[in-house]
């Protein structure tokens, strides 16, 4: 048995022509880094504005570049949510430690920090550092917010969305019974986070807000409050996540497109071995989420340590991106 993400491995296409996608997409992503260096080198420097005798200018209201000492916690605190929930993952496989750890990390990014910062809507912040005029700069925290969760899923498998993203803790901790739906239907509800994320990001480098934190359904939750509107979507979810494992993260959240793509080349990930398994179907009719599958017997794992490392590369570009757009 194997998850439904590593099962998308499967029946892949022949090495070469994955390797020449990849080297197609990393080809145009070194354009972008090369065209937005040229024209960061070409920008003219900032210069003081003139003084005029008698007409002193007034004060500016600056906001300081640096990110307050909260903002710097909050990192450090993902950075070891991160570490620990692989180890109660893939280490201790132990279901108690992740509702524990869970439950601490909804405490504090959700109703302690209001959700905000939050990796699901740094996605924005990025795209409008990347593509969007105006001089725009990440800061430096956001953009960790939106690194570390995709490292370590490149690392780990999702173990963000394990135990410590707290839009994903709100729907278990309010689970109660499990509706299996058709699969054709859950096909075509998983489509929608891909249309969600394009639309986020073509919103948000046009300058039209961010779409994403403006109807994430949990917000009125964490803050205890907020419009009529978003307070009736907020009671639909959680009315949803009674009966339907995770519906937000399953059939709208745009952030876990890019985890379930960084999965895909995990080093390590939770898994069931197919020598181990007695076939009794357990843990496949226990999954809330429908995410266990029967495996396939076809050996593609020659084509992981490629597409990792291209993968790896790719992500490590955005950084330098951000520096050469927005710190340049």
């Amino acid at each position: 048995m194997m998850t439904r993400n590593d099962s998308a491995l499967q029946g892949g296409r022949p090495q070469g022509e994955r390797m020449a996608r990849w080297m197609h997409a990393w080809h145009r992503l070194s354009g972008l880094l090369l065209l937005t260096l040229a024209t960061v080198a070409g920008l003219p420097a900032a210069q003081d504005p003139p003084q005029l005798r008698g007409h002193p200018l007034p004060p500016t209201h600056v906001p300081d570049p640096a990110a307050s000492w909260h903002a710097w916690f909050d990192v450090l605190v993902l950075v070891l949510a991160l570490s620990l929930a692989s180890w109660l993952v893939l280490k201790r496989r132990s279901r108690r430690g992740v509702w524990v750890l869970m439950v601490a990390c909804l405490l504090y990014f959700g109703f302690y920090r209001a959700g905000c910062i939050c990796p699901v809507g740094s996605v924005q912040n990025v795209a409008q550092g990347l593509f969007a005029t105006g001089g725009y700069a990440v800061p430096l925290t956001v953009l960790l917010f939106f690194l570390l969760p995709l490292i370590a899923a490149l690392l780990w498998g999702r173990v963000f969305c394990a135990a410590v993203c707290p839009l994903g803790a709100v729907q278990d901790v309010v689970h109660v019974r499990t509706t299996r739906l058709p699969t054709w239907f859950e096909h075509a509800l998983g489509l929608v986070p891909y249309l969600f994320l394009g639309v986020a990001l073509v919103l948000a480098v046009a300058g039209a807000g961010y779409v994403i934190c403006r109807f994430d359904p949990f917000i009125p939750i964490f803050r205890l409050g907020g419009p009529a509107p978003m307070v009736i979507l907020a009671v639909l979810f959680v009315g949803l996540s009674l009966f339907i494992g995770r519906p937000y993260c399953r059939f709208l959240c745009p952030y876990g497109v890019l985890l379930r793509w960084a999965s895909l080349v995990a080093r390590r990930h939770l898994e069931i071995y197919p020598e181990k398994c007695i076939n009794c179907r357990l843990c496949e009719d226990s999954c809330p989420y429908e995410a266990i599958v029967p495996s396939i017997k076809d050996d593609t794992s020659a084509d992981l340590p490629t597409s990792r490392r291209w993968l790896v590369a790719a992500v490590l570009a955005v950084p330098l991106l951000m520096v050469a757009s927005g710190y340049g």
